[in-house]
């Protein structure tokens, strides 16, 4: 039988964006279709049960914050008619009988959690029925909204169960609404989908006194997650973590959107949402342009998502997540459970490329990541191991892209109208997150957003540039990306008459000066001064007049090098620096020899020896430290250069460490002069990064001869972990200007300076000696909380803040000078250069 084209399109579009790439790529013999056809068995071993490594994710989020709602998945249909509740009751046990996972809880067995699964006639369902009848119509609504919101934020017990709930609001004798509610540790967005088709076959059967209809499912969730752990190892772990580490590298930007409001210095999760449509003729006009392109709609649309999040935030290097059923067995289809995936884009939009352009890039990125789908996101951050913080948002990526083209399907049961009900959800689990649906009606949009970073009018404005931005998009798609129209008609009228507002101001201001005469200033080439009276850290140098900062800072290298042993720090302020480039050549000018072999921050990928700086959460701040001062080896001079100021907040204060040490106690200072300090590193897997990832070699020997050299104790244990301790001062001696200085990293390693909540759980869990890092007198005692108190006001007497400007140059001495970073909201762009490297 001969199919048309056009019948190929539908069927293929009715496809989940895995199964249309898995397709692509079988066509084209890149897909090993044996692969694909090993049956997963049923378990041979009934008990213990590991968990699947996507439930050990939940599990251990549950273990450090219990009782968080995050994770409640609510459903919420209203029943219109003769209501069976006697057969609904028997269609949910049902269920729960044949889905092991509706009747599982967790345990810990021998320091490991496992499943257990109970026997159907403990984990019967009672439906709980709560009369509202005699309420007044005016009443009830209320009413049910409290319900609603009550139901949503009780917790589950994973260890008691169970994890599915169920009630019956009675609103009258023909109106009902259901609630049931299931943790995410057993349920997904695709099994809601399983439960609900099936529950409509189960209430059919039984109310008409009919056995159920549904066949015995071939495997159960638990077979999968043992399964999963015999075959996510060896060659299959080792060829899936070699793509996500060569695609993803050890330093994934942070997306910088710029919010409402500050960040707290502790995440909070309250959210909302916000919808709205994407019409018909738009809609197909996106799908049009996939298939000329040889794209999903996904990538489309991924594509000028992705653009957007560039105007917004100025990076290229713009990071995503997307949600994957992973369901890609047919045994496992129609299983309840927690299957879903997250697979993180990141996508290079540099270089201004054509849409068309852009949309290659897309599809390369989604093809290799749909092709190594079945790693899962705990085992990738583990691989990856970025910089943590419980109080930061996700690890990887801030923001989620969901196109949805599989909704829930419609409910039908006999003598029953039903239609499912949405509630606002109130929790937000990424900073912003983007839910797009394929209906008839167009494509549906759904923004879940943290309510404590953004407000509605901000979201209302994403929303109008996204839509415009789609537009331009398909009326343009030859157009280069940095010059796709975004702003709405009134914002484009609102930026006109603002530019002839400054037009007319700037003419007027050139008239009022045009008539005065012009005097030649006599004065010096720079002039210099301080940011407050009396205080002389640090010293700022301003250009008197027009001059090429990188020819004079050359030619009075010397005076540099003087000024900045006598304070410090040095402000080069209002020089015409523009680029990391012009910075790198100032640096240079100063410092011939820069250091440009450094791996603990980020290339800036804009000059050959330019770092970005410490890839850390916008919202927290990076305490006082000398850089590398807890290593053997460390830089004397340091430089920042801000490209963009942020919109508020981002300061790099300073410390003067003479001034610091003259403040300290003499007495704590005669001991951290005696005992020096011990820094402890744990390079366990799966709590820090591996020693092999640290030390780039699987070669035990190597790592040995390195710390030999270094002066680095070191200890092997259970035979693949490692232990580093490295003894270095607080108190140190600068080899130019012969002054003592407080010297160290203690705020940046020392566990007191974790959030309370964190280091608690963290101790709790690991206990001290499992830490990833921590610091010690050299002698390997604890510092006292009492010395953590002194030395963080030593700190505070000693330190110095200013709000950057655009092309400051703050250069250091890094004995002299200690730096942080306070946190900040907007985009951020501060690049580093190092030089004059000194070794112990």
């Amino acid at each position: 039988m001969k199919i048309s084209k056009d019948e190929i399109w539908k069927r293929r579009s009715k496809l989940s964006p895995t199964q249309r790439e898995l397709l692509e790529k079988r066509l084209r013999g890149q897909v090993d279709s044996r692969s694909q056809l090993e049956v997963i068995p049923k378990r041979s071993q009934r008990n213990p049960i590991p968990l699947s490594f996507a439930q050990q994710r939940l599990w251990f989020l549950d273990q450090i914050d219990p009782g968080n709602t995050s994770y409640n998945e609510l459903g919420i249909i209203q029943l219109i008619g003769a209501l069976d509740l006697v057969a609904l009751e028997q269609s949910f046990n049902e269920i729960v009988r044949r889905h092991e996972a509706l009747r599982t809880t967790f345990e810990m067995v021998e320091d490991q959690p496992v499943q257990v699964i109970h026997p159907i006639l403990t984990a019967n369902v009672t439906i709980t029925v709560v009369n509202m009848c005699k309420l007044p119509e005016a009443q009830q609504n209320p009413e049910v909204q409290r319900l609603i919101v009550e139901e949503s934020q009780r917790t589950f017990d994973l260890i008691q169960g169970p994890l599915l709930r169920c009630s019956l609001l009675r609103l009258g004798e023909q109106e009902h609404i259901l609630l049931f509610t299931i943790h995410h540790i057993v349920s997904d967005g695709w099994s809601m989908g399983v439960f609900v088709r099936e529950l409509g076959a189960l209430y059919q059967a039984f109310s008409t006194g009919k056995p159920s209809p549904l066949p015995e499912l071939p495997i159960q969730y638990a077979d999968f997650a043992a399964w999963q752990h015999q075959w996510m190892q060896g060659e299959v772990l080792q060829g899936q973590l070699a793509y996500w580490k060569k695609q993803l590298g050890n330093n994934l930007p942070v997306l910088q959107l710029p919010t409402t409001r500050p960040r707290a210095e502790v995440k909070t999760n309250r959210g909302a949402t916000s919808s709205f449509v994407i019409p018909p003729n738009l809609s197909k006009a996106l799908q049009a342009l996939s298939r000329e392109e040889g794209v999903t709609l996904f990538m489309t649309l991924l594509a000028g998502f992705q653009v957007l999040l560039q105007r917004y935030t100025n990076q290229d290097d713009i990071v995503v997540g997307t949600d994957v059923a992973n369901r890609n067995r047919a045994e496992i289809e129609p299983l309840i459970g927690f299957f879903v995936n997250l697979l993180v884009l990141r996508t290079d939009l540099s270089g201004n490329p054509s849409f068309r352009e852009l949309l290659k890039r897309v599809r390369q990125v989604a093809l290799g990541a749909y092709a190594h789908q079945d790693l899962p996101f705990d085992q990738l951050v583990k691989a990856l191991q970025p910089e943590r913080n419980l109080s930061n948002s996700s690890p990887l990526f801030q923001v989620l892209f969901v196109l949805q083209n599989t909704p829930l399907p419609a409910l039908e049961l006999p003598g029953l109208t039903l239609s499912f009900l949405e509630v606002e959800n109130k929790v937000a689990r990424f900073d912003l997150a983007l839910f797009l649906t394929e209906t008839e009606q167009g494509i549906l949009g759904k923004w879940q957003y943290n309510a404590d970073i953004f407000d509605a009018t901000t979201i209302t404005r994403l929303t109008a540039h996204f839509q415009k931005l789609l537009n331009s998009i398909i009326s343009q798609p030859d157009t280069r990306i940095g010059t796709l129209e975004m702003l709405t008609e009134a914002e484009i009228k609102q930026q006109a008459m603002q530019k002839q507002e400054r037009k007319a101001f700037n003419r007027e201001k050139f008239l009022s000066v045009a008539s005065k005469p012009v005097i030649l200033s006599q004065e010096r080439l720079i002039k210099t001064d301080y940011l407050q009276p009396g205080q002389t850290f640090p010293l700022v140098i301003q250009p008197a007049e027009e001059i090429d900062l990188v020819f004079w800072a050359k030619a009075n290298r010397d005076f540099l090098e003087r000024q900045l042993l006598k304070h410090g720090a040095i402000l080069l302020r209002g020089f015409n620096v523009n680029s990391a480039s012009e910075f790198e050549s100032v640096a240079q000018a100063i410092c011939p020899d820069l250091f440009g072999d450094y791996g603990d921050l980020p290339r800036a990928g804009e000059g050959g020896k330019i770092y970005g700086s410490t890839p850390y959460p916008a919202d927290t701040a990076i305490l006082f430290h000398n850089e590398s001062s807890h290593l053997h080896r460390f830089p004397l001079k340091i430089w920042f250069f801000c490209i963009q100021p942020a919109q508020q907040g981002g300061e790099t204060p300073i410390v003067d460490c003479r001034k610091a040490y003259k403040i300290i106690n003499p007495k704590l200072r005669e001991r951290l002069a005696e005992k020096q300090l011990m820094y402890v590193r744990n390079y366990t897997d799966g709590l820090d990064v591996s020693w092999q990832d640290f030390f780039q070699t699987n070669d035990k020997l190597v790592v040995e001869n390195y710390c030999n050299q270094a002066k680095i104790d070191f200890e092997w244990y259970d035979n693949k972990n490692l232990i580093t301790r490295q003894v270095r001062p607080a108190i140190a001696v600068h080899p130019q200007t012969g002054d003592r200085v407080f010297f160290n990293q203690i705020q940046l390693h020392h566990i007191a300076y974790l959030n309370t909540e964190v280091r608690e759980s963290l101790l709790s869990l690991f206990g001290e000696q499992k830490l990833p890092r921590n610091v010690y007198y050299g002698d390997g005692t604890p510092i006292e909380d009492s010395i953590i108190a002194e030395i963080n006001e030593v700190y505070q007497q000693s330190k110095i803040s200013f709000p950057w400007h655009q092309g400051d140059i703050l250069m250091l001495d890094n004995m002299l000078a200690a730096h942080g970073r306070y946190p900040y909201v907007g985009q951020r762009k501060i690049v580093v250069a190092m030089g004059e490297m000194i070794e112990n």
